[in-house]
């Protein structure tokens, strides 16, 4: 293929996962991007925690054309096979699906090859998508075609980036994600050491990339822990807990774990007691049915907060009016289709692709049979315009604290929450 057209098709691609997710997600935050060398081929590695919408977010947001490496099985699917040539991905066949893994041979061959052309190839180590709050025990493959490709192409500088996906809710819609690129890694240690022992060389250089990747993902062990330090956070930072980027939400995750890991070592029966008490919490807020919005921030006044809901719905209107069938399709899509908690997304997003258009298509030819073209082409503006600003005033009702209600127990609520808060806080500052 020709560079200019592989070009022009990789911007094309690129693009339309932008636009995919800026839609999919209502904030998309990416954090060092500037670690990013130039000049070198990079080996780009991430978790894979959120099926099609991993490649995407990266295609989309580091800032980089890279060739992903996907299941064989994927080029027979009707809508994800097209995606898939258009991005130039590269297919691995695993056992597990029954395709013929000696084909590998075959992938890692063009992995070195692109690579050894100042490429940029992207994959997952974990090897497959799951559920796990935090990364899974790495495979070998991106070790081996690092060593493997200075090996049979001498020196290149080649780099292993690792990527790191931060969901807020990844099934979800307008939800937040953070991507995170960490410090780049040199394997010339390894490399040094591959050519007379290979496999301890591949062993130590994924034990390296194992701790890069979990030093820019989520840190918790559990989902349960994930849950109780999220909350953690909420009740120790002042204002909005909504208003906090996600960078510094995983940071304020990172740093909990730690003093909390500290806490047990150190005094076991006050990180039980703490653990016990936040936990408490937390049932009795959800089961009294308020955010921590709602706790952290004054009730609104009543007569403003109908004036705004006024505005806010004819704001809406016009969207939902054009849009509302192909917005409630998607979900309705996944709900059938989805068998594990990671394929959400990508049902919603492969859905929305192909539904949208189909739908603003149909519209513009009702409207250019009653109106003519100038009708047409009116609503083909119109119907995406009107659908985002809905999409981001809904964003905003979402969040929007509701007038108080069961004053009492919202009262005593507030009381718990502020002794835990500071409990929170002496762990955090004083230490234990």
């Amino acid at each position: 293929m020709p560079a200019l057209l592989r070009d022009l098709i990789d911007d094309l691609t690129a693009g339309l996962a932008r636009v995919a997710m800026r839609v999919f997600f209502r904030d998309v935050e990416v954090v060092g991007r500037d670690r990013l060398p130039r000049g070198v081929p990079l080996l780009v590695i991430a978790n894979h925690v959120n099926n099609l919408i991993d490649p995407m977010v990266i295609m989309a947001f580091i800032g980089r054309r890279p060739r992903f490496l996907a299941k064989s099985t994927l080029w027979r699917h009707p809508v994800v096979a097209p995606l898939l040539v258009m991005s130039g991905a590269v297919p691995v066949y695993r056992h597990s699906d029954g395709e013929p893994v000696a084909r590998n041979f075959e992938t890692f061959a063009r992995c070195r090859e692109m690579l050894a052309g100042g490429a940029t190839v992207a994959l997952f180590p974990e090897g497959t998508s799951h559920n796990e709050p935090g990364p899974t025990p790495l495979k070998t493959g991106a070790a081996r075609i690092a060593l493997e490709t200075e090996a049979r192409h001498g020196r290149l500088g080649l780099r292993i980036v690792p990527v790191g996906l931060v969901y807020e809710d990844k099934q979800r819609f307008r939800s937040r994600v953070l991507v995170q690129v960490g410090d780049p890694i040199d394997p010339g240690p390894e490399q040094a050491r591959y050519a007379g022992e290979p496999r301890p060389a591949v062993r130590a250089l994924t034990a390296r990339i194992a701790s890069a990747l979990e030093a820019v993902t989520a840190p918790f062990a559990s989902w349960e822990e994930a849950r109780l330090i999220d909350r953690a956070v909420d009740l120790a930072i002042d204002g909005d807990p909504h208003a906090l980027p996600l960078s510094r939400r995983w940071a304020l995750w990172r740093a909990f774990v730690g003093h909390h890991a500290l806490l047990a070592r150190t005094d076991p029966p006050r990180a039980l007691r703490l653990a016990t008490a936040l936990r408490a919490y937390d049932e009795a807020r959800r089961a009294l049915g308020v955010s921590e919005r709602e706790l952290a921030l004054p009730p609104p006044a009543a007569r403003a907060l109908r004036v705004r809901a006024a505005l806010e719905w004819a704001a809406i209107l016009p969207g939902a009016l054009l849009n509302w069938l192909p917005y409630r399709l998607p979900g309705w899509i996944a709900d059938r289709l989805t068998r594990t908690p990671d394929e959400p997304a990508t049902y919603m997003v492969l859905a929305s692709l192909l539904l949208f258009p189909a739908w603003w298509a149909m519209e513009a030819a009702i409207a250019a049979r009653l109106g003519g073209p100038v009708a047409a082409v009116a609503l083909l503006v119109l119907a995406p315009l009107s659908g985002y600003i809905a999409l981001c005033v809904h964003d905003r009702r979402r969040f929007r604290p509701r007038p108080a209600t069961d004053l009492a127990e919202r009262a005593a609520l507030s009381a718990a929450r502020a002794a835990l808060s500071a409990q929170i806080r002496d762990v955090v500052t004083a230490g234990p």
